[in-house]
């Protein structure tokens, strides 16, 4: 991709121990991902029934849900999707993070393995595991808007000419709503926080910013996956 990375780069960074590959293909490898991991949601979506006999509704309910293995009828079809899209979103910022120069590369590389092992172990240990569940998804959306606010601080201030400088928005709208998110978040207290969720308003905040959250963020990796899907296989410009 580009002439830049071949030099050498930060430890586990290395272009030895990354694979490269055309943009046209890395674009379609995060379009694929996202696809696994939005796909996963509706369908189990679809055939949800929750404890009180309602449907699924993400103005009320939380993401996780959908992958209560003891509730959620689909679950392992939005586990699976998210364990798949979370590895694939990770090894498509990985090899995005090759395009950056400097600490911005390092920066995306060291985001890319968190956010992308905390969101496939989300799908791997469900809500149903409680502990560990609560421990992967923090992580991660403490960390996943982490990706969008390197890549677009290095677009602002390292102008190229294979990334239109729109990106910047998707950019800054995944960055507001994630803080959002964890700032509204962060006063939820439930007195239970284990215990079945049987009573709930049409319209709650905490799920909704949640969903928020996740659908911005995956708006940014579809508009980078986009981006990259339509450009020609072959080598950047050098910088």
């Amino acid at each position: 991709m580009s002439t830049d990375a071949q030099t050498a780069g930060p430890a586990g960074l290395q272009p030895a121990t990354v694979p490269d590959l055309p943009p046209r293909w890395v674009g379609w490898l995060g379009l694929c991902a996202t696809s696994a991991i939005l796909l996963g949601a509706l369908i189990t979506a679809i055939a949800y029934v929750g404890y009180a006999g309602e449907s699924y509704s993400p103005f009320n309910h939380f993401i996780s849900e959908l992958g209560e293995t003891s509730q959620s009828r689909l679950a392992p079809v939005f586990n699976a999707g998210v364990v798949i899209g979370g590895i694939g979103l990770g090894l498509f910022l990985l090899i995005l993070a090759r395009h950056l120069t400097s600490g911005y590369r390092l920066a995306l590389g060291l985001a890319a393995i968190v956010a992308g092992a905390s969101g496939s172990l989300v799908g791997a240990f469900p809500m149903d595991t409680h502990a560990v569940h609560r421990v992967v998804s923090g992580v991660f959306f403490c960390t996943g808007w982490i990706v969008a606010a390197v890549f677009s601080a290095w677009l602002l201030r390292h102008p190229q000419p294979g990334f239109p400088r729109w990106l910047v928005w998707p950019g800054a709208l995944s960055i507001a709503t994630s803080f959002a998110f964890v700032i509204v978040y962060s006063t939820y207290r439930p007195i239970d926080p284990d215990a079945q969720i049987l009573g709930r308003a049409a319209l709650w905040t905490v799920p909704m910013l949640e969903w928020a959250s996740l659908l911005t963020l995956l708006l940014w990796f579809l508009c980078v996956s986009h981006v990259l899907a339509r450009r020609a296989d072959g080598p950047t410009p050098e910088r």
